[in-house]
């Protein structure tokens, strides 16, 4: 009698490839996370977790104007009525203008910079220390933003007005 060959078992084979597919799912799935877990303008939105105050270039500037921000972005990350962290998110151009920004910051100024700023694309992120918000709420927060945001629309206002005027005038 001829010795038969053996055949796989399909269990096993199904079992094997069953494996691999969940492993493959897996590895998809953290790629998608940490691809979307890069700063954008979507995280510079007040949400359940954190107050956001944008500010223009006009309305932030540094001792060597070109190291100026774009933007910045004032988060401050709370739970409940406490103020648990803030951080400074300043935007350049690209990402080379951002790790000049923050290698001449870290260069120039206090000694503890060097702990509390980074950079994560084309923002500078400078992580405050808790004294700087200690003692603020959440609603404290929220009411400045509103005024600030208040403030910025009166000025967009009144600068589109005398825009119009001198339109006009003309």
């Amino acid at each position: 009698m001829a010795k038969q060959a053996k055949k796989p078992n399909s269990k096993l084979v199904i079992g094997i490839l069953a494996v691999v597919a969940i492993v493959i799912i897996v590895v998809a799935i953290v790629v998608v996370i940490i691809k979307n877990n890069t700063l954008n303008d979507s995280y510079f939105v007040s949400d359940g977790t954190k107050y956001v105050l944008t500010l223009d270039s006009a309305d932030v500037s540094m001792d060597n104007p070109e190291y100026n921000p774009i933007k910045t972005h004032l988060v401050y990350t709370y739970s409940g009525d406490e103020i648990t962290g803030l951080k400074a998110y300043y935007e350049y151009q690209d990402n080379a203008a951002a790790k000049a920004a923050a290698d001449y910051i870290k260069q120039n100024y206090e000694e503890e910079a060097q702990s509390r700023v980074s950079a994560d694309g084309k923002y500078v992120i400078f992580t405050a220390e808790e004294a700087t918000y200690q003692g603020l709420t959440a609603s404290d927060i929220k009411q400045q933003i509103e005024f600030m945001e208040l403030l910025k629309n009166i000025n967009t206002e009144d600068a589109e007005n005398a825009e119009a005027e001198s339109t006009t005038t003309e």
